[in-house]
């Protein structure tokens, strides 16, 4: 049995998490992934001062986000998460997070496509509420390092690449 790097890493949170008397398990989900076309589910294991999150994720970015009318640009990944939380499940949070996504890019007027795996490092800060006993709303916001940032260049048009990236979002969960 081949265990692959990304699979361990979660493998050994979820350990620690367990070690520790992980005392939350919740499931969350970014709505808007949904409303683009995409998907967004995210476990999460903690205790009052950690939360550990993996997640799967992807959408259809719009053109007025990435700012090119000559490109459409998807995508889809995994991420784990690791926070901070201050002694309080509800409340501020601050963590750092990783990502693996595999990006599609189409030139529109020729259809040409290309494809990538960017992987990014960064922090991440938000606030959860308990809606409810059980609901959570989770607004919070990622800065994304992006390790391959190059170019694309699709039938000779160019489009940009950030090297750094900030990801808004809020996610709708359910704490068990």
């Amino acid at each position: 049995m081949i265990i692959k790097p990304t699979t361990m890493t979660a493998i050994g949170l979820i350990s620690c998490v367990i070690a520790n008397k992980a005392s939350a398990f919740d499931i969350e989900i970014d709505p808007s992934a949904y409303l683009l076309g995409g998907h967004s589910v995210h476990l999460g294991f903690g205790n009052d001062h950690y939360r550990i999150d993996i997640g799967t994720f992807g959408l259809k970015v719009p053109q007025a986000l990435h700012g090119d009318d000559n490109y459409d640009v998807e995508f889809s990944g995994l991420g784990v998460k690791l926070d901070y939380l201050f002694g309080h499940y509800a409340g501020w949070f601050v963590g750092l997070e990783a990502a693996s996504s595999d990006m599609t890019y189409t030139r529109i007027t020729s259809n040409e496509t290309t494809f990538r795996r960017q992987t990014s490092l960064g922090p991440r800060f938000g606030y959860r509420i308990m809606y409810s006993r059980n609901i959570t709303i989770t607004p919070w916001l990622g800065v994304a390092f992006n390790l391959e940032h190059k170019d694309v260049i699709l039938d000779g048009e160019r489009f940009e690449s950030e090297a750094v990236s900030f990801f808004p979002a809020v996610h709708l969960g359910w704490r068990f």
